[in-house]
């Protein structure tokens, strides 16, 4: 037994903590998420366990049960070849469910954008799916004997893991650019997409980095354990991918609250066209005093969740508090609705006192 598979193995026990973690945080939140979201996670939880499970029954069968055992290190055991099942089966889903929030963001644009990037974000997915199946079930029904029958399988693993790398480039690459695209200008719905592409990235990067690893191995050095260094752990780094979507709800609401109350009312400074045309016009009505409260709510709750729903569909509601009506009905110049700004993805309430 390599030193990498050792290695290997024992960087995915570290990740499956950083995903058991994951877990605690996930149900300590209490998610009220639909059910298919639901089995999404407890399909993820039962890979990981399962997956993790065989892995240490691996180690021990090279380091106890056949230990010394020379004809053992040359062989293929079901443990490892088993791999492409769990990545496969940990990764579609969660890939088809990023995609699918990607598509609902895009709702109210143009129809067929989303439908199509969510269809050939499915298709890449299906077809890594088929590959990766296709691999693991050959070597599995006696393809494969000793490490040396690995050749064979070369151009197939780089086919699978090409596919899987583009989509994961798709997912990444959209979702940025989709949330770039809900910018609105104001500076707490910016820290919020900000935020999100960060989750974005973070998860992306592992990913491929892991993903290019275990293709690179697979060519330079097939016959040897360099590439179980990077395969037992992709799984767990999709289902981290999950969870850290899926936590990230909580961090951006409490953000919300933070921000929303230390926020500064006059960061976005909508009234200064307004205040530079009155007096430009020489002009100065009634004095007027209006306090108007601007709430829109982003609905955090229905992130990664609501399949039905916009993950980022905002939800406005405008409050108007008017002070001294009288006053205001003799106002030559009133106020106008076109002032107010375009409605944001931000939980926030901004004053603005206009005279």
């Amino acid at each position: 037994m390599s030193s990498d598979t050792i290695l290997g193995i024992l960087f995915n026990a570290v990740l499956v903590g950083v995903v058991f973690m994951q877990w605690v945080a996930y149900f300590s939140n209490k998610f009220d998420d639909p059910w298919p979201l639901q089995l999404l996670v407890y399909w993820t939880m039962t890979l990981d366990i399962a997956h993790s499970a065989i892995s240490w029954e691996y180690l021990w069968m090279y380091t106890v049960e056949h230990f010394g055992d020379t004809a053992a290190l040359s062989a293929s055991h079901w443990e490892y070849t088993s791999g492409p099942w769990f990545i496969v089966l940990t990764a579609v889903p969660i890939q088809i469910f990023l995609a699918w929030r990607i598509r609902k963001m895009l709702t109210g644009k143009p129809y067929h954008i989303s439908n199509i990037l969510f269809g050939f974000t499915v298709t890449l997915s299906v077809i890594q799916a088929i590959f990766g199946l296709y691999m693991s079930t050959s070597i599995l029904t006696g393809a494969v004997k000793t490490t040396e029958d690995y050749k064979g399988f070369i151009t197939i693993t780089v086919v699978w893991e090409a596919f899987a790398l583009a989509t994961d480039t798709v997912i990444m690459v959209s979702s940025i650019a989709t949330l770039l695209y809900r910018r609105t200008g104001f500076q707490h719905t910016d820290w919020l997409i900000f935020n999100l592409i960060l989750v974005a990235v973070e998860c992306a990067i592992p990913v491929t980095l892991f993903t290019v690893g275990h293709v690179t191995a697979v060519i330079v050095s097939p016959t040897t354990g360099i590439h179980q260094l990077f395969a037992w752990s992709q799984a767990r780094l999709y289902s981290n991918t999950l969870f850290l979507n899926l936590n990230s709800r909580e961090r951006l609401r409490k953000g919300n609250v933070v921000s929303t109350t230390s926020a500064d009312p006059h960061a976005v400074n909508i009234l200064t066209a307004m205040e530079r045309g009155t007096m430009n016009r020489g002009t100065r009505g009634p004095e007027v005093h209006i306090d108007v409260t601007r709430e829109e709510h982003y609905a955090m709750d229905e992130i990664h969740t609501k399949l039905s729903d916009s993950d980022v569909s905002p939800t406005p509601s405008l409050y108007l508090s008017f002070g001294l009506q009288r006053s205001l009905q003799r106002c030559q110049r009133g106020w106008s609705d076109g002032l107010v700004p375009p409605l944001s993805l931000s939980t926030r309430a901004i004053p603005y006192h206009m005279r």
